[in-house]
């Protein structure tokens, strides 16, 4: 499984053909006789809700493929290959932020699909009430600032917020 198309095989180093297996054409090595399926990458960001308003991260400005410095943001990342969900969250969460959880405290939203600069996703979407949370707001290296976001303020603000994380605010505040 990989997230990227691959023109070699990882095993043994070959050039990868293309073969139809499981109705998709795939990369395939012949020497191995193994297809590669390229699969959604898991991410997971943390609504941090404080009454009518959820935390945001500014991206900080740096050379990134990933992130387009200045944009606000869920707080969130990637968890690491051999780490929970949840707790690649509230790792995120803390580096992004300064405030630490309990990954028992998240509750989650939603795990929509989405692609971003040619990469599919599958974004795990937790809430955390902020009462819930521990440890001083301070931007991480990845954030130039945070502050608390209403939904019209995020609505309104379509330059500086992501889609996706507009589209997942109707799930923070469901009556």
């Amino acid at each position: 499984m990989v997230a990227v198309n691959p023109e070699f095989c990882h095993q043994c180093g070959a050039e990868l053909t293309e073969r139809l297996v499981h109705g998709r054409e795939r990369p395939y090595c012949a020497a191995c006789d193994r297809a590669f399926y390229r699969n959604a990458v898991p991410s997971a960001g943390v609504f941090v809700r404080d009454g009518d308003a959820v935390l945001l991260m500014q991206q900080a400005d740096r050379d990134s493929e990933w992130a387009t410095g200045g944009e606000w943001t869920l707080p969130g990342g990637h968890p690491e290959y051999d780490e929970a969900p949840r707790a690649g969250a509230v790792r995120e969460l803390e580096e992004e932020t300064g405030i630490r959880a309990d990954p028992a405290d998240l509750t989650l939203l939603a795990a929509p699909h989405s692609t971003h600069l040619g990469y599919h996703y599958y974004m795990l979407t937790y809430l955390l009430d902020y009462d819930d949370a521990r440890g001083e707001l301070e931007p991480g290296e990845e954030a130039s600032d945070l502050r608390f976001w209403t939904p019209k303020e995020m609505y309104a603000d379509t330059e500086n917020t992501r889609e996706i994380d507009r589209q997942r605010l109707s799930l923070v505040f469901e009556d």
